[in-house]
């Protein structure tokens, strides 16, 4: 299957171009140095900000009150009385932003309620809103998109993970494994990555060359129906990749237990594992891993705080609600989102305040659209679904956090909520988008 070159002006790509191979092997690699706040407070090049994924980020001119608001539709969603079509979502769900020079990137076509086709990795002025060019995604995108030293790199549910040229679109690399992959991280010269089989690659960010490659599932397994799967983005420290699995079954989209499991940056050998259940059946993936001060969290039903040195439990944070998000760490608070929101010690993760969500849900007997978008704090502000909150006291600041009947951002289809990896935070603004192709760019109001 041939990549398209992208189309300048417009989202659907038309120009043919072939796809670039990538070796796979052993690469004699330089020291893996890390980069977790190594960038510009005008970027947010990676989901959930960094390496390490603590959703923080240093600019200090975003709003705090009364922004400015723009939004930008990818498209126009069809209206339906008809509770099945009102579920199909036209063009896929879509991923998180992330932004590097002057430039809003997202992918479209994620798993999720859509029809067969192919998805778009899209590039924005991050300004205006206007598109700069767009590229095919067979089959859809499989995750939120990485840029870094001038490439994007996405992955899409033909199994492949491509880097792309972050000012033209066009293809730099190219390279397939054996499930469609998630999130990627980069950190240092590789690009890590999980797939929907539960193998892991490091792959060299310049050419796509595999340095290491850690398969978790085993050969007993090939004959029964158990399966593990990835599609959040790895966490990456100066020695240590964190990952999160979920663990089902061939016939049902359930996870029935979960692993977090620390490797080797150097090879990918297996250091520890850390196994957990959900607090019952789960139809998510476990969140991303969030490494801050020696501990590492990972959210699926119930929020886990582990010892990054030995897998070993520090605490555990039970909302009641059937899915958490990935949390943001910032100054010994844990910012996590549970249907509501909530501010938590890091050292024992008890409760500190907590945003109550009270918005409507017409699908739900509880009445409640449950905030799950991962929070990013910045400027001593949290922000979170299309809003924000002191982070000191849960107040709110401005906009919706969670859902509302009467909000035009948000809906009651749960394909409205905001995105799961949350908002992009730069030093100027807060970009936010829906799992249904809206963005909305928020900056101070008094500029």
């Amino acid at each position: 299957m041939t990549l398209q070159r992208p189309s300048r002006r417009r989202f659907v790509a038309a120009l043919g171009v072939g796809a670039v191979g990538a070796l796979a092997g052993c690469s004699g690699d330089s020291s893996p140095t890390n980069s977790s706040l190594e960038r510009s407070d005008d970027e947010w090049p990676v989901a959930h900000g960094t390496p390490t994924n603590v959703g923080y980020s240093r600019a200090r001119n975003t709003p705090r009150s009364d922004p400015k608001l723009a939004e930008w539709k990818l498209w126009v969603i069809a209206r339906s009385e008809s509770v099945i079509e009102k579920e199909t979502v036209q063009h896929g769900r879509v991923s998180s932003p992330v932004v590097a020079d002057g430039t809003v990137f997202v992918a479209t076509g994620l798993p999720g309620r859509r029809p067969d086709g192919d998805g778009a990795l899209v590039a924005l002025d991050a300004t205006t809103g206007e598109p700069e060019w767009s590229v095919r995604l067979p089959d859809g995108g499989s995750g939120t998109p990485a840029v870094a030293d001038g490439l994007a790199f996405v992955g899409s549910n033909d199994r492949a993970l491509t880097a792309f040229d972050a000012a033209s679109g066009d293809v730099r690399w190219r390279t397939t494994t054996g499930a469609p992959v998630g999130t990627p991280a980069v950190a240092g010269a590789h690009v890590y990555v999980g797939d929907r089989e539960g193998s892991v690659h490091a792959f060299r960010r310049t050419d796509g060359t595999l340095r290491w490659r850690y398969g978790q599932r085993p050969l007993k397994s090939f004959f029964s129906h158990k399966r593990w799967r990835i599609r959040a983005k790895p966490a990456v420290t100066e020695d240590t990749v964190y990952v999160t699995t979920g663990i089902g079954f061939d016939d049902t989209t359930e996870t029935r237990a979960g692993n977090l499991l620390a490797l080797s940056r150097s090879g990918g050998d297996e250091r520890w594992r850390y196994e957990y259940r959900p607090r019952y059946g789960s139809h998510d993936l476990p969140r991303a891993p969030v490494v801050a001060d020696g501990t590492v969290y990972v959210g699926q039903s119930i929020l886990h705080a582990v010892d990054a040195a030995d897998g070993s439990k520090r605490w555990r944070f039970n909302s009641g609600y059937e899915t958490v998000s990935a949390p943001a760490v910032r100054d010994g608070t844990v910012y996590v989102s549970s249907k509501n929101v909530y501010a938590l010690s890091a050292d024992d993760g008890t409760e500190r305040w907590r945003f109550v969500n009270l918005s409507k849900d017409s699908y739900r007997d509880e009445s409640r659209v449950p905030m799950e978008s991962a929070p990013v704090v910045a400027n001593g502000t949290v922000y979170v679904g299309a809003g924000a909150l002191d982070a000191s006291s849960g107040k709110r600041l401005w906009g919706n956090v969670g859902n509302r009947e009467d909000d035009d951002f948000f809906s009651d289809l749960s394909d409205a909520n905001a995105v799961v990896e949350g908002p992009a935070v730069t030093d100027g603004a807060v970009f936010v988008a829906t799992q249904y192709g809206a963005i909305r760019r928020a900056t101070r109001g008094d500029e």
